[in-house]
């Protein structure tokens, strides 16, 4: 009976020893698949925070590559709307990136295509941000070329102008040296005779105004048909005139002014003689009286002679 009792406890303690020795690879089991676990949620958790921080550092880069074609704006006012187009291009972009991470499950993978797209867009930035410098520089190129060019525009009417005022003054040295000058002029009175005219100093012994001049000579005055004004002046200041015996007016100094007689010649360079006759009238006074004489619009001599 004893035996049997024996073998009974022998086989409960190898039964229970089993039972122990399960229990132990169980707990055992677990404690592993429990530190496994921890360690994979430590790394979710690293992860998440790599993840987090790979977000944050990615809306940092969108919002310098906000800022990049901004800072370009202003420079140059011709290309503002280059930059414009190109802004709302990357501005777009820029938008729809912003709105993925915000999903707040984004996956490394994820993370890592958002990066490359911001890659991309900065690559993009840079190359527009070369084309608006590129054309700056072409613009500030034209403008210096356009500015160069008004400036040699400039030059040349300076000189056309500097040459013009020199012909013109030469022109002008011209028109003067062309002017005829009287080599002589006199005035008197004279008296009708037989044998020929003869020279009186009183009035009442008068019977015209004799006023003879001879024309200087003038190698670059015009060899063609002139008209000379005579104008005499009695002691009352006033031009003797009568459109009956042929006075009239002239252009003198841009106003009209009253001449006596005037005589047609052709100048040669040859010491021209011209003689006006005026018969005298009731009205003229005894005094001084002046004869002046003019040509192409220029005083040419004057005298002075006095009728008693």
């Amino acid at each position: 009976m004893s035996l049997k009792n024996e073998e009974k406890d022998k086989r409960s303690r190898l039964i229970l020893f089993f039972v122990i020795l399960a229990l132990l690879v169980v707990n055992g089991a677990l404690i592993i698949n429990l530190l496994n676990k921890k360690s994979d949620i430590e790394e979710v958790k690293i992860e998440n925070e790599d993840l987090t921080a790979d977000v944050e550092r990615l809306g940092t880069k969108l919002d310098a590559l906000d800022l990049e074609l901004v800072n370009q704006k202003g420079k140059n006012q011709q290309l503002d709307s280059i930059i414009n187009i190109k802004e709302t291009i990357i501005a777009d972009q820029v938008s729809q990136i912003r709105k993925q991470l915000q999903n707040n499950n984004l996956s490394k993978a994820q993370v890592s295509r958002l990066e490359n797209k911001i890659r991309s867009l900065n690559g993009l930035v840079m190359k527009y941000e070369h084309e608006v410098d590129s054309l700056s520089k072409l613009n500030d190129y034209l403008e210096d070329e356009v500015y160069a060019r008004d400036q040699e525009i400039l030059k040349q009417k300076k000189e056309k102008d500097e040459i013009a005022s020199d012909l013109s003054k030469a022109n002008i040295q011209l028109d003067i040296a062309k002017r005829l000058e009287l080599q002589s002029i006199a005035g008197t009175g004279v008296k009708e005779k037989s044998g020929g005219d003869k020279e009186v100093t009183k009035l009442s012994k008068t019977d015209k105004i004799r006023v003879s001049c001879v024309i200087d000579n003038n190698p670059v005055a015009d060899k063609n048909t002139k008209v000379c004004y005579l104008q005499i002046i009695g002691p009352e200041k006033s031009t003797l005139h009568d459109a009956q015996k042929g006075s009239g007016t002239f252009v003198f100094n841009g106003e009209k002014s009253l001449y006596t007689l005037k005589q047609n010649f052709t100048f040669n360079n040859a010491n021209e003689a011209l003689t006006f006759y005026w018969a005298k009238s009731p009205a003229m006074t005894s005094g001084d009286y002046i004869a002046n004489v003019y040509c192409e619009g220029v005083k040419i001599g004057t005298t002075t002679f006095n009728l008693k």
